[in-house]
């Protein structure tokens, strides 16, 4: 996948970052205990021998050279047992003056030698999965900057705003009571098997406080999200395709999150351009099994009649059917 230069020397940094925190973090482990304790210092500096001993053996004849590295290798082990013990005692784990790396399949380099040790092939170097990861996380953060994702919360969604008097034999404040608490409740409970949710609704209703909301719970465990109104992503996927921006792969960035959330579906100008890539983006997660989150103030009958059955059907026919009861709360608010 096409990331930007951008993307690519950030998640360099980082894991660069990584890579010598883990190092400093095990060197300064050494400094400190050789400097309280003269015996680690006295083990470091031996073991710092029979590495050059190891390398300096291999000059040598061939039976000299075993010789050597089997008497090397039995005073390395015997020093290193003394370090597990002398760790031991002071109820220091046994890996304490080891690196840890973030990342043990690469060592926080960001790439690994794909092998077959059994047919002693070597494929290459590869992206680590970290590195893939990375990628994908600064992609979407930066796909998603300009949403002020850090301005809605569930704790800001006030009830107070919908009207308690029953039509239908309803409120609108139980109807939205009912939604607000499943949200939370999807929130909490949210991992890659979710279910897939369309909210829909006339304008000023809550749809998008709910779904940044969602959104925020989302990215504190860890997920992937990225966020966006329909229109904007399709702008940036035509201007991709006609090679009018930047090299970028915003439509296959949006089918690998972990959450998508479709803004506004129904505010953008319909072509067979944007229904195909609306299919595409749909109906790969459906197939990739992972969660998405659309809007729109659209009812589900002008979901129908606007776009074409292989769209409308997945919507309708996968997603948890969500209704948004109420009056703009916007214009409530500003008043």
């Amino acid at each position: 996948m096409a990331y930007s230069k951008e993307i690519y020397e950030k998640a360099l940094n980082i894991i660069k970052k990584r890579r010598l925190d883990a190092e400093r973090t095990a060197e300064q482990h050494k400094r400190e205990l050789s400097l309280k304790y003269p015996e680690f210092q006295f083990i470091e500096t031996e073991l710092a021998k029979t590495g050059y001993e190891i390398i300096t053996a291999f000059s040598l004849p061939r039976n000299e050279a075993e010789k050597k590295l089997s008497k090397v290798r039995k005073k390395n082990g015997e020093l290193r047992a003394e370090r597990q013990k002398l760790l031991k005692a002071l109820n220091l784990p046994e890996d304490y003056f080891e690196v840890k790396y973030t990342c043990q399949k690469c060592g926080d380099t960001g790439f690994f030698e794909e092998r077959d040790d059994t047919a002693g092939v070597s494929y290459g170097t590869k992206l680590c999965s970290c590195h893939i990861e990375l990628l994908k996380r600064l992609a979407a953060e930066q796909m998603s900057r300009s949403t002020p994702l850090e301005l809605c919360g569930f704790e800001d969604f006030d009830l107070s705003y919908y009207s308690k008097s029953k039509k239908d034999g309803q409120s609108d404040y139980n109807v939205m009571k009912e939604v607000y608490n499943s949200c939370v409740q999807y929130a909490q409970n949210f991992d890659l098997d979710s279910m897939s949710l369309f909210f829909y609704g006339r304008t000023g209703l809550g749809k998008t406080h709910l779904s940044l909301s969602i959104a925020n719970e989302a990215i504190k465990k860890g997920y992937n999200v990225i966020y966006g109104s329909v229109i904007n992503f399709l702008n940036k996927i035509e201007k991709e395709k006609f090679g009018r921006a930047e090299d970028c792969d915003t439509e296959n960035l949006l089918i690998d999150a972990d959450l998508l959330i479709l803004d506004d579906l129904g505010a953008e100008f319909t072509t067979a351009l944007t229904t195909s890539v609306l299919y595409n983006i749909i109906n790969s997660r459906i197939c990739r099994g992972v969660p998405t989150i659309i809007s729109s103030n659209l009812s589900l009958k002008e979901i129908k009649e606007r776009y074409p059955e292989s769209v409308a059907s997945r919507i309708i026919g996968t997603f948890a059917i969500v209704k948004f009861a109420g009056d703009d709360i916007r214009q409530k608010m500003s008043s």
